[in-house]
């Protein structure tokens, strides 16, 4: 048996539920209509249930999409201007350091002293760190959201499923 990863996991329950919303989808109108349903939406409010649990799942993944959509812009912004800092060092160095000689003589005889890039690599270094940290924290973000909201539909489906069971054990007059 393959071993599924959380994300796996996510995708099993998502798919089951869609699967179980399907099936009750196509036949909402008859089961709407049975005087047992209308019973225990009576008693259990099963709708409003159903409606509350529905809007809280997409209100928290539309703000996990928006919260996870503005640090991958700050992140990049951010590696973007460390590339552009970067860049501007090492023309800054290159400009300061080179001579042009328009006598080709007095070049030929020119000793040219290399630059160092030991600044150049450490500053590359810096920025690959800070890209890396930013990209932990992040991930750690997602993960706390992915959590809430796997905790949502599973709280969410606990209640289905008790109303369910509940709804199974009225008998019939």
């Amino acid at each position: 048996m393959a071993r599924h990863g959380f994300f796996g996991s996510l995708m099993t329950l998502g798919v089951a539920v869609g699967a179980a919303a399907g099936i009750a989808y196509l036949f909402k109108d008859e089961i709407r209509s049975t005087n047992k349903y209308k019973e225990l939406n009576e008693k259990y409010d099963v709708d409003t249930k159903l409606k509350n649990a529905s809007t809280k799942v997409k209100e928290t993944t539309y703000d996990l999409k928006d919260k996870v959509k503005a640090t991958s812009i700050d992140l990049k912004d951010k590696a973007v201007d460390k590339w552009n800092e970067l860049k501007a060092k090492e023309e800054d160095i290159i400009d300061e350091d080179e001579i042009f000689f328009e006598d080709e003589e007095a070049s030929a005889d020119r000793e040219y002293v290399s630059i160092d890039t030991d600044a150049i690599t450490d500053k590359a270094e810096e920025v690959k760190e800070t890209v890396a940290d930013k990209a932990e924290e992040v991930k750690d973000a997602v993960s706390d959201k992915v959590e809430d909201v796997k905790e949502a539909v599973s709280e969410t489906a606990e209640e289905v499923k008790d109303a369910a069971a509940d709804a199974t054990n009225i008998e019939i007059e």
